[in-house]
């Protein structure tokens, strides 16, 4: 759902639609081969760049992109009717985008960066008129009306009234919804959990600009101080949340665990927009198919109407789970939604907690001893 659109040529084969003008002859290419200008033309060769938009690059007969957008400088934004990414930079205030390195590095300390985004259109969530400002003033709405509270995942779900938040050394939001927390202690259990409401007492839960929101992200490695960047955090609003209920889905009464399935695997020999959502996607647990989840409707490339009916996840590549407990254990995953046989969809933790949405991203990984590539 962010990333390019790709432009595909007539491949071989296909047969050119007769030209307007008399006495022209149709032209028919053989295997290999593709009509450029009337004649039957190598395939693989690059004859001009003029037919590839800006940003790409003729290769064969793809478009591919050359810009990858800066995480820590940009912020990617999909035209929702071309498909197009924009990487969207800042004039004048650098806001918070450096992600800063913990101060030890022994393992007690940690940074957490990235940005904030609109789970309802998959947005980056940005303030009216943002320049990348720093928040120093709290709103009424924007990223300046939110803050951020990292937990020891563990306890936060074993009592979220009674967990006490992990001290923060700095704490950066901006206008463009970027984040960054530096020098996090370290908790005892091996996540960390990232929470999410309105910074106004009054408005925390529903009623303010987000449900109360909590994901989770690895715990240092011991003996390693670390800037984990490049982290996904979402807002849901009540108006979200209440489209899913009045649409036959589950109330936040009781918590809500959605589950993301991304398409493409990350890291060394991964292709593909790491931003693209796995339709066909059935949640498991234990490996055998939860029976109660919920789907939205397969063409929902948002996230807003749940489909009674559906069994998998349709174009948002998600699905909405009750009753998941974090002292269950990393048994949570998918089944479906996978050509690469070399890769599964990897076991994770889940957690409803009551009037929290819970967020985890699913993404392919390799088999035991494989390499997955898709």
């Amino acid at each position: 759902m962010r990333g390019p659109r790709t432009i595909r040529l007539l491949l071989a084969g296909v047969a050119m639609l007769p030209l307007a003008a008399s006495g022209c002859d149709n032209v028919a290419c053989g295997e290999g081969t593709i009509e450029r200008n009337g004649k039957c033309d190598p395939a693989d060769v690059t004859t001009g760049a003029a037919m590839c938009g800006s940003g790409t690059v003729l290769e064969g007969n793809t478009c591919v992109p050359t810009i990858e957008c800066d995480p820590n400088t940009t912020t990617p934004v999909v035209n929702p009717t071309t498909g197009v990414t924009t990487c969207t930079g800042i004039t004048g205030a650098s806001g918070c985008s450096t992600c800063p390195k913990p101060s030890k590095s022994d393992g007690t300390l940690q940074s957490v960066c990235g940005q904030i985004y609109d789970f309802a259109n998959n947005m980056p969530f940005v303030a009216t008129g943002a320049t990348g400002a720093k928040c120093t003033t709290a709103t009424t709405d924007g990223p300046c009306a939110i803050a951020i509270t990292a937990y020891d995942a563990l306890a936060f779900a074993t009592d979220p009234m009674t967990a006490t938040p992990l001290s923060v050394g700095s704490m950066c939001i901006d206008d463009m919804g970027r984040f960054a927390l530096g020098d996090i202690a370290s908790p005892s259990s091996p996540e960390m959990g990232i929470g999410i409401d309105d910074i106004a007492g009054a408005d925390m839960g529903p009623p303010g600009v987000t449900n109360a929101v909590g994901i989770a992200v690895p715990k240092n490695a011991a003996g390693v101080g670390a800037a984990i960047s490049g982290i996904e955090d979402w807002i849901v609003s009540s108006a979200t949340t209440t489209s899913w209920q009045t649409s036959g889905g589950p109330s936040i009464a009781g918590g809500i665990f959605a589950a993301v399935f991304r398409a493409h695997c990350v890291g060394t020999g991964c292709t593909g927009d790491p931003f693209a959502n796995q339709a066909g996607v059935m949640i498991t647990k234990s490996g055998s198919p939860v029976a109660g989840a919920y789907y939205f409707q397969a063409a929902d490339t948002t996230r807003s109407t749940i489909d009674g009916t559906a069994t998998v996840t349709g174009a948002n590549g998600t699905g909405l789970l009750l009753g998941a407990a974090l002292v269950d254990g990393p048994i949570y995953g998918g089944t479906g939604g996978i050509t690469d046989p070399n890769c599964e969809w990897g076991d994770l933790d889940a957690a409803t907690l009551p009037g929290i949405v819970t967020i985890q991203v699913f993404r392919k990984t390799p088999m035991l001893g494989k390499t997955c590539t898709e």
